[in-house]
C-alpha cells in the first residue's frame, strides 16, 4: 500500500494545484515589478514533461521522446544530454538520452523479472525518482525506495555506475522528493515530508546535505509546505515552490540559511527554475485545466532585497506535468 501511495502523489500534487486555478488567475502581482521586463526576453532551452513524453522550448517547443511514460527530465551540466524518469508496473528507471532526445540509455533496471502483479513483484519492484544532473560534472542524484519502504536520496557518480545512499537524507524517516546540487556539486538541497500530532498533518520542508561530509541542517521549516528547490547558479539563493493556506507562490531563502521572502503572489503557481545565467526564474502557472510557463527577471535590490520583474509567458499546452517542473540549460 505504501508504494501506491508514492506512485498517487504526482497525480494528487497535481489534482491539488489545479483547483487553484481560479485563485489570482490573470490579477496583477502587487509583488512584481515590471520595470526589469522592459526589453528584455529569455533566451536559452526549457525541458519539460508533457503528457507523457519530453519537450524543449527554445523560443517554440518541440517533442523529443515518444515513448508515452516520460517524466521529471533534468538537463546535464553542459545541456549535451538530460536525465529523465520512464515509469512502468509499479516501478520506474532512470534514462539519459541527447540533447536531441536521441541515443536513450537505461541507466537503472528497478523492474523484478517476475509476473507483474504477483505479491513477490510487488515486494521486489523499485522507484527512482526525481531525478537532477549536477552542473559541476557527472554525478546523478535521484530518490529511490531500493532496500527500504520509503524514498531517500541516493548518488550515482556518474551515469550507470553503482548509486549509493546519502544516509543523511534517512535522519527524520520520512520521504524524500525534488533534489537539486549547489553549482559546485558539493551540497544537495532536497525536500522531506514531516509528520505532525498524526498522519494527517503532513507537510515538507527544505534541508540542505553536504556530500563530503554527510552534514544535514534545515533550510527552510514550516508546517503548511515547501517544495520544489532549486538553487541559483551563484550558489546564493535557493528558489522554492511555498504552501501558504490554499496559496502555492514562489519564495527564495539564502543558500547558507535565512529569512524566506515571498517573491509571487498568485496563489497558483510552482516548480522555479532558474535561467542559466541567474537573471531569470521561469515557473508553472496554472491556465484553465492545464499549465503555462511563464519567466520573470530575477534581480537583488540595493538593500540586498530580492525581487521578480513581471512575468513573460513562455508556452502553454494541454497536458504539462507541473511535478516534473523545468529544467533550463543555455
Amino acid at each position: 500500500m505504501q508504494r501506491w501511495r508514492r506512485f498517487m502523489r504526482a497525480g494528487l500534487v497535481l489534482v491539488a494545484l489545479l483547483g487553484l486555478a481560479g485563485i489570482a488567475c490573470g490579477a496583477p502581482d502587487p509583488l512584481l515589478d515590471d520595470r526589469d521586463a522592459l526589453g528584455a526576453a529569455p533566451t536559452g532551452r526549457i525541458l519539460f514533461a508533457q503528457n507523457g513524453d519530453i519537450h524543449v522550448w527554445d523560443g517554440s517547443t518541440t517533442q523529443i521522446t515518444h515513448v508515452g511514460d516520460a517524466s521529471y527530465p533534468r538537463w546535464s551540466g553542459d545541456g549535451s544530454r538530460f536525465v529523465f524518469v520512464r515509469t512502468g508496473d509499479a516501478f520506474s528507471d532512470l534514462y539519459i538520452a541527447n540533447a536531441d532526445g536521441s541515443g536513450m540509455e537505461q541507466l537503472t533496471f528497478y523492474q523484478p523479472p517476475i509476473q507483474p502483479g504477483t505479491e513477490a513483484y510487488i515486494r521486489e519492484a523499485m522507484w527512482a525518482l526525481d531525478p537532477v544532473w549536477s552542473r559541476a560534472g557527472d554525478a546523478i542524484a535521484f530518490v529511490s525506495d531500493r532496500n527500504t519502504l520509503k524514498n531517500f536520496l541516493w548518488l550515482m557518480p556518474a551515469p550507470g555506475e553503482n548509486p549509493y545512499q546519502i544516509q543523511a537524507s534517512t535522519y527524520n524517516g520520512e520521504n524524500v522528493e525534488h533534489p537539486d546540487f549547489s553549482p559546485d556539486g558539493q551540497r544537495i538541497v532536497f525536500a522531506q515530508r514531516t509528520t505532525g500530532e498524526n498522519d494527517l498533518q503532513r507537510w515538507t520542508q527544505l534541508w540542505v546535505v553536504d556530500l563530503n561530509t554527510e552534514q544535514l541542517f534545515p533550510l527552510v521549516e514550516t508546517n503548511e509546505g515547501a517544495y520544489d528547490p532549486a538553487w541559483s547558479p551563484d550558489g546564493r539563493w535557493i528558489a522554492y515552490t511555498g504552501r501558504t493556506g490554499a496559496e502555492n507562490d514562489i519564495w527564495v531563502v539564502p543558500a547558507e540559511g535565512g529569512t524566506p521572502i515571498r517573491l509571487t503572489n498568485f496563489g497558483n503557481v510552482r516548480a522555479p527554475t532558474w535561467s542559466p545565467d541567474g537573471s531569470w526564474i521561469a515557473f508553472l502557472q496554472t491556465d484553465g485545466g492545464s499549465f503555462k510557463a511563464v519567466a520573470a527577471p530575477f534581480s537583488v535590490g540595493e538593500d540586498g532585497t530580492p525581487r521578480l520583474g513581471e512575468p513573460q509567458e513562455l508556452f502553454k499546452g494541454s497536458g504539462i506535468d507541473a511535478t516534473s517542473g523545468l529544467s533550463w540549460a543555455p
